[in-house]
């Protein structure tokens, strides 16, 4: 399956957005204390994950300006705690009236294990408003990202690097005795390269560098088989290798939560 990234394009982490919990009826939000460290699905860490989800339970973001939005992402910690699915256990909908949400895309749960669930609709425009229904009790939600999908426009070369960047320090005491400081188990470090890319796909990637501040936010990649929690290592440098055409190496850092 071809590669993709899921970037925030609704600028749903900055410190100034309103994000509430509550209930939906009918196509109004109201809120209310319906659920337990609702934060926890927008704090850019999978790690910890919100609890007390039953049907009709909601979380609305409500952004400083108007945002356009075409997918969202839900990653799930565990097991999501619905057996049997029928692809409308979550509704996104989205506009600017927060008692008149009239748009709405359904999409599914989790399953048995850690995984990621996405979703993708007809691009939304000019809205401030973006809030997800639960249609069914679930468990184990840990991160919603809602934001633009990005499909690579060819697969990266062949040549995908990665290795693992301990950040050990190590020291040497005054006797001459080396040690080392470990501060976490390990971080995947993942490099691809395009040989040759338009112009049209650098605007892309610009445009999707600049929404998450560059190193700043985390955002997904699916490269094919796998989904993997990413922020970039460094910022994109480009190279032109023809009138209109592009050279690029993109390197991410997998995040531990």
């Amino acid at each position: 399956m071809a590669s993709y990234f899921i970037y925030d394009s609704i600028n749903q982490y900055r410190s100034d957005n309103t994000v509430s919990e509550g209930t939906f009826s009918g196509t109004t939000f109201t809120a209310s204390d319906s659920l337990t460290s609702h934060e926890r699905v927008a704090d850019q860490n999978i790690g910890y994950a919100i609890s007390g989800v039953t049907a009709n339970d909601a979380i609305c973001y409500q952004v400083g300006s108007a945002a356009d939005a075409d997918a969202i992402a839900m990653r799930f910690s565990g097991d999501c705690g619905i057996a049997v699915q029928n692809g409308t256990e979550n509704t996104i909908r989205f506009g600017t009236d927060i008692t008149n949400l009239t748009g709405g895309v359904d999409f599914g749960s989790g399953s048995t294990v850690a995984s990621w669930r996405i979703k993708t609709f007809t691009e939304v425009t000019d809205k401030t408003k973006f809030c997800v229904e639960f249609n069914d009790a679930q468990t184990n939600i840990s991160e919603i990202l809602i934001g633009k999908k990005l499909n690579f426009e060819i697969e990266p070369d062949v040549n995908v690097q990665s290795s693992i960047n301990y950040e050990n320090e190590v020291q040497r005491s005054l006797g001459g005795v080396e040690y080392a400081i470990n501060v976490n188990p390990g971080q995947e470090v993942f490099t691809i390269s395009f040989q040759n890319i338009s112009s049209t796909f650098k605007s892309d990637l610009i445009t999707m560098q600049d929404a998450i501040k560059g190193e700043a936010k985390k955002f997904v990649w699916y490269d094919g088989s796998n989904f993997n929690w990413v922020r970039l290592d460094k910022p994109m440098t480009f190279t032109e290798i023809a009138d209109g055409r592009f050279s690029l190496q993109i390197t991410m850092r997998q995040q531990i939560q």
